[in-house]
Parts: C-alpha cells; structure tokens; sequence
C-alpha cells in the first residue's frame, strides 16, 4: 500500500485498523476479484474511518474502469453478537445496493455463528429479493466451490496465511 493510504487509514500493525479487515486478495474461480472482509477487526468507534475506507476500496478497485464486479467473502470466523455493528453494516447493505449495485457478483458469508442469524434476519429485510439470492452462507470447505482452495485465507481454513493474526 502506499504511504498515503497508510497514513490516512492506519498502520497495518494496529490491529484495529480498516486495513486489516478489509482488502483485496486473489480471484473468485470465475475470475473476479475478491474483497475479503474481517469484521472481527472492526473498530466501532471509528465507523465513519471504515466507511470512507470501503468507499475507496470501491472506487480504486481492480477492473473498476471495466465496470467488472467483485465478490465479497465475509470471514465470520470469532464473530459473535459483540462485534456486530448494525450501523455500519446498513451502509454496507445500503452502498452495495442502491450506489453500486452492479459491482457486488456475490456475498460469501463464511462460518456465521448461529447467534447472527437473528441480525441477518433484520437486514435481510432491507434487500430486494435479487439482492438475497446474491448472500451464500457457507461452511468451511464449502467455500471452495466458489475460490479455488489454494487460494482461500487462513481465517477461512485455507492454506493462504495473508490473514491478520492479533
């Protein structure tokens, strides 16, 4: 990353930096570019800093020119009921769907707790019925029908260490 950017939004070493929880990172086996999202490294008194990060995650994405869409893999691994922070998560629902609603191909929300059920349930009412059959909920090794397994982050029980250990 550049130093701009680290310095606007960070040093990777804070472990509640926007940097680390969400960045790009391989390809889909369709070939569109991951967005992988650690919610476990969110920093809810800082929500306004995580916003304008994945604004400028959008914005600069790769392909971005060729109007190309990304996947989403939301790493729910560790994520309970604590770090859930419903705000942020309406702007991401909100962004995703009403500003650019052609760039998200699909959401993979990998290893959600049981408890978030009820969450998913409150925001799943505020997404179109298109926009439900674009969320996959899946199981460990059930996220290699979508990426291919060498190229799946630890976090998600994959081989690629890249994942930001606290």
């Amino acid at each position: 990353l550049s130093s701009g950017i680290n310095a606007e939004y960070g040093d990777v070493k804070n472990k509640k930096s926007p940097l680390n929880s969400m960045f790009y990172r391989s390809k889909d086996k369709e070939g569109s570019d991951i967005l992988w999202v650690q919610p476990k490294f969110f920093d809810h008194t800082q929500r306004r800093e995580f916003e304008q990060y994945l604004l400028w995650l959008i914005e600069t994405r790769p392909g971005a020119a060729e109007c190309s869409q990304i996947t989403i893999a939301l790493a729910l691994d560790g994520v309970g009921l604590s770090q859930v922070d419903v705000e942020f998560n309406k702007f991401f629902i909100n962004y995703f769907m009403y500003h650019t609603p052609d760039t998200m191909k699909r959401m993979i929300v990998h290893n959600m707790h049981w408890l978030l059920n009820g969450v998913w349930k409150l925001l799943s009412v505020l997404l179109s019925e298109g926009a439900r059959k674009r969320v996959i909920f899946l199981k460990n090794k059930d996220i290699h029908q979508y990426i291919a397994e060498e190229l799946v982050l630890s976090c998600c029980g994959g081989p690629d260490p890249h994942c930001y250990k606290a």
